[in-house]
């Protein structure tokens, strides 16, 4: 993991700022998210019922050497590193083509895994309470989240947000944190993710944090280039539409350091999904069996989240209905709490 070269950013000498929720500063931004390079960033995710139907701990004892990605149990050959500048090609149908091009040419193609892959995070349509178990946690922790009631013509085309990288765990074991922000759509079979990461998720990490995003399926995962960051570094996350034919959306994700100028990101197509859920926050854990695994700070901060859709207009949507949702990910009760209108996601 290297520092950004500043020459694939392109001319003008773009930079990240931070989003605000004024139409005029997520304009700019946009302009800023075109002019950088292209890669990807999707979590893929079944229904709730094929969740549920094998239990995540049980999975992860069965495939040790499996690669948990966010939301995602998959075989490590299966996962592939999308150089800066390519992308990741969609078909018409919404099923992935394996090809990936960079400046217009094909660089790299991979089939379908041999083995599916198992969701490990439950879909937002169905959220549980947290329980009250001392038991080793696997999955989705808590996220704040909003509903956008749009037309089948319309989207969520634009998200963004800032968030610290928190303090390393008191206790460094072999737990791995995912904390994001994205968006996914009615069907609950995707996610757009720009996220920071702590711990080795069987690709890549360990007892430090990094940034990266994703696109990932049962059957396949891509991930861009990820970049250290360090506890206090600030960044913001940010998820937009670029264009559309048809129903086919066009897509980069980003997600920079603002502090020391790292980034990672990625552009991709995707075609039949409409798009309505936002996530401001998202925090999951795998292998953690103590409160002390988690940030020792105990909280994250998503804050100045931006929500903005009727692309190519960036209308922004003031005043979202954020709710918090805390989920039985099986590990131990410790001070979760979501305070929706602030982002805050307590641990």
């Amino acid at each position: 993991m290297k520092s950004p070269d500043k020459n694939l950013l392109i001319s003008n000498d773009s930079t990240h700022s931070s989003p605000v929720s004024k139409l005029s500063r997520i304009v700019f931004r946009l302009t800023l998210t075109a002019a950088l390079m292209g890669g990807l960033a999707l979590s893929c995710l079944s229904s709730y019922a094929s969740a549920q139907a094998q239990n995540v701990s049980e999975a992860v004892a069965e495939h040790p050497n499996w690669a948990q990605l966010p939301g995602e149990l998959i075989r490590p050959d299966c996962v592939h590193e999308i150089p800066k500048g390519s992308r990741v090609e969609i078909g018409k149908a919404g099923n992935l083509t394996g090809d990936v091009t960079l400046n217009g040419a094909l660089i790299a193609h991979y089939d379908s895994c041999p083995e599916q892959g198992i969701v490990t995070r439950q879909s937002a349509a169905t959220p549980t309470a947290a329980k009250p178990e001392v038991a080793t946690g696997n999955g989705l922790v808590e996220d704040d989240r909003y509903n956008a009631p749009l037309s089948a013509s319309d989207n969520i085309d634009y998200l963004a947000g800032n968030w610290t990288v928190p303090a390393y765990p008191s206790e460094a074991g072999e737990q791995l944190i995912y904390l994001s922000n994205g968006i996914e759509p009615a069907s609950h079979k995707w996610i757009l993710e720009a996220t920071l990461q702590y711990g080795y998720n069987g690709v890549w990490g360990g007892s430090y944090y990094s940034i990266s995003a994703w696109l990932a399926s049962t059957s396949v995962a891509y991930y861009s280039a990820p970049e250290f960051v360090l506890p206090g570094d600030s960044l913001t996350g940010y998820t937009n539409m670029t264009g559309e034919a048809g129903s086919t959306t066009y897509w980069d994700v980003v997600i920079a350091d603002n502090s020391s100028g790292a980034y990672s990101g990625s552009s991709y197509w995707v075609s039949g999904q409409h798009w309505t859920w936002a996530y401001a926050g998202i925090l999951q854990a795998y292998n953690l069996s103590a409160c002390a695994e988690f940030p020792a700070n105990g909280r994250e901060v998503f804050s100045d989240s931006v929500v903005a859709h009727g692309f190519p207009y960036y209308a922004e949507i003031n005043y979202p209905n954020w709710k918090g949702a805390i989920a039985g990910y099986g590990g131990p009760s410790c001070r979760f709490a979501v305070v929706a209108a602030s982002g805050t996601l307590d641990f």
